[in-house]
């Protein structure tokens, strides 16, 4: 488990019992009832509303995403900053945010030390903003790093565009939009020494998951890290499923490791890190000969 000052720690004390007895009455309303409380007092521009209508998407994530930016800048209304301090499935998705850009980070310096250029895969990539921050820490520095970014959401890939140029991020990103299941056909001749695919999972069943992480183990270099992740379960599922209207396939550690492993890597070679509030984890696994 990460735990340094640049995440979200779990609460203590009578917050924690308080917040706990909270979302347990909350899960058991009725999904209508349960919507009417997340949107009270939301007008279209607060964080909650926002999230309700793009939920799934890279939208809805941008928003959790840049809150901490925005509170600090006193852009956020009062009923947003209380569920997005509220519900610790908002707070996780930022910590998944810091988690996997400190796993992309660590895999192209071990990447570099085999040679020059470290190219990125982000596939189902969104706003992309882990992999294009996690670039811009390279500007002018040793690894060159070359991105391919695959989302089937145009808007999403305009977005990232826009976030490279504000990164100033210095010309080796490419964009692409594609189907995440023709990845041998648009993305093997990039030969990727680092493949995120982070969320997606999220969304998958089983039998997707494990075809399309075999699609991916196939384009990745030899030695080459994929970076994956998953939302486990936890205490605010029945809530975020009814009163959000975000369905997810939920899974333990241990049922993403045996993903992992059907699709070629081996058992060794996969870690698995969870973010503090034990909510999202993400999976680094390193294919070798």
């Amino acid at each position: 488990m990460k735990v340094t000052q640049d995440y979200e720690q779990k609460r203590r004390g009578f917050i924690s019992w308080l917040q706990t007895r909270t979302i347990k009455l909350l899960a058991q309303f009725p999904s209508k009832i349960a919507q009417t409380v997340f949107l009270a007092l939301s007008d279209r521009n607060d964080d909650t509303r926002v999230v309700f209508n793009n939920v799934t998407t890279w939208k809805a994530l941008e928003v959790m995403y840049t809150y901490q930016e925005r509170q600090t800048k006193k852009k956020v209304s009062l009923n947003s900053r209380f569920w997005e301090n509220f519900l610790d499935n908002a707070r996780s998705i930022r910590n998944r945010l810091a988690l996997t850009k400190e796993e992309l980070n660590r895999a192209i310096r071990k990447i570099n030390n085999d040679g020059e250029l470290v190219r990125i895969l982000s596939i189902g990539s969104g706003s992309a903003r882990s992999v294009l921050e996690t670039i811009a820490l390279f500007n002018g520095k040793s690894p060159q790093i070359r991105a391919l970014l695959i989302d089937r959401d145009q808007t999403a890939i305009e977005f990232s565009r826009r976030l490279a140029r504000k990164l100033d991020i210095n010309g080796y990103t490419t964009r692409l939009t594609g189907n995440f299941f023709h990845l041998e056909r648009d993305a093997a001749e990039f030969n990727p020494d680092v493949i995120e695919l982070v969320g997606l999972l999220d969304y998958l069943t089983d039998k997707q998951a494990v075809v399309l992480l075999g699609k991916a183990y196939r384009i990745l270099t030899i030695k080459g890290y994929l970076i994956t992740g998953n939302i486990a379960p936890n205490i605010e599922s029945p809530f975020v499923t009814k009163g959000i209207n975000w369905p997810m396939t939920y899974r333990t550690p241990e049922e993403l490791r045996n993903l992992l492993v059907k699709t070629g890597f081996s058992t060794k070679n996969v870690r698995i890190e969870q973010e503090p509030l034990c909510i999202h984890m993400v999976a680094i696994a390193r294919k070798v000969a």
